[in-house]
């Protein structure tokens, strides 16, 4: 009997396999495992060994750089006696290998393969080169499809601060658009009002959309991610703790991409820490006071706008009411 309508293509399973078996006879690359799409593999510098997983049909081998014979300057290098720069090399089928340095100033990578959107092709790759420490400064590059090949796309820098985190396990589409929202942080709220350590870092929200990484941060769709990450920052504000103002501007700077920010910064003023640490801008006016030094650190940094009349008013797109009723202003260009 013949089936109505096309016959199905039958892929056969030697070709899925074939990126993996043929990483598995490249001498000193270990066989690669199997590990679930979204989830992140870790490579340290200090292990000195390469590492190699699959993830739906695409392979990706991470293998330290080789030392020079005569290391200079201040590189792991010249004094670990090993490489902390790593070549990502990503196979797939019928695709040709597509190969990536990690930062050469980063103490560890954290790779995944990923589907960015619902009609990608194929999976992406995400790989990230962490600083470590306290700060945890980031840069990552995205392999996102391209037609037969990959597109890098980079983000973040380890010298520039501006995003820290980790990208977590299994990324989810928050907003409903058919791609993945890829959760960081703010580092550039780092040593502003307090210790380091004092100071959590608001939410910010990217995706790879058509071959581009966009801030997503302020789709109205993704409010309530921030209104999660307010309510868990909400009662280090609210505490008696000492330095709890870091706290209080990532509890302020989430409201107001969560529509909240008039109630949230009526919150902080009940509640702030006084004779505490303040932002300096280089040039103009020296703040005597943490909730003007915040105001104008959140209109340096682009969470809030001024208004003409001199009142605060949060940052969001398109016109529409927030959660305190107010309409927030067109977004920064």
């Amino acid at each position: 009997m013949v089936p109505d309508g096309p016959v199905p293509r039958v892929i056969p399973m030697s070709l899925l396999l074939w990126p993996a078996l043929l990483l598995a006879s490249v001498p000193g690359v270990p066989a690669p495992v199997s590990v679930p799409i979204g989830h992140f593999q870790t490579w340290l510098p200090s292990s000195r060994a390469p590492i190699a997983f699959t993830s739906s049909g695409v392979t990706v081998e991470v293998a330290p750089l080789p030392c020079p014979a005569y290391p200079e300057g201040e590189s792991s290098c010249r004094w670990d006696g090993y490489n902390n720069q790593a070549k990502v090399t990503v196979r797939a089928a019928g695709i040709a290998p597509l190969s990536v340095t990690t930062d050469p100033r980063s103490g560890y990578a954290r790779i995944a393969v990923v589907r960015f959107g619902h009609g990608d092709p194929r999976p992406g790759v995400i790989v990230e080169s962490q600083s470590g420490g306290s700060a945890g400064n980031l840069s990552v590059q995205f392999l996102a499809p391209d037609g037969r090949d990959y597109r890098v796309l980079s983000l973040g820098s380890l010298s520039g601060g501006l995003l820290q985190g980790e990208i977590a396990d299994e990324p989810r589409d928050l907003s409903g658009d058919g791609f993945l929202d890829l959760s960081l942080r703010d580092g550039a709220f780092g040593n502003v009002f307090g210790c380091n350590a004092c100071t959590p870092r608001p939410l910010r929200l990217f995706a790879v959309k058509r071959g581009r990484v966009v801030d997503e941060s302020r789709d109205p769709a993704l409010r309530p991610a921030f209104a999660v990450d307010m309510a868990l920052l909400e009662p280090h504000c609210l505490s008696k703790e000492t330095f709890r103002n870091g706290a209080c501007a990532a509890y302020v700077a989430d409201a107001a991409r969560a529509g909240r920010f008039r109630s949230a910064w009526a919150t902080m003023l009940a509640h702030y820490e006084r004779d505490r640490d303040l932002w300096q801008p280089n040039k103009g006016p020296h703040f005597t006071s943490f909730p003007e030094s915040l105001r104008a650190f959140l209109i340096r940094t682009g969470y809030i706008l001024p208004s003409p009349s001199g009142e605060l008013q949060g940052v969001g797109r398109p016109r529409r009411q927030d959660a305190d009723g107010e309409a927030p202003p067109q977004p920064l260009p």
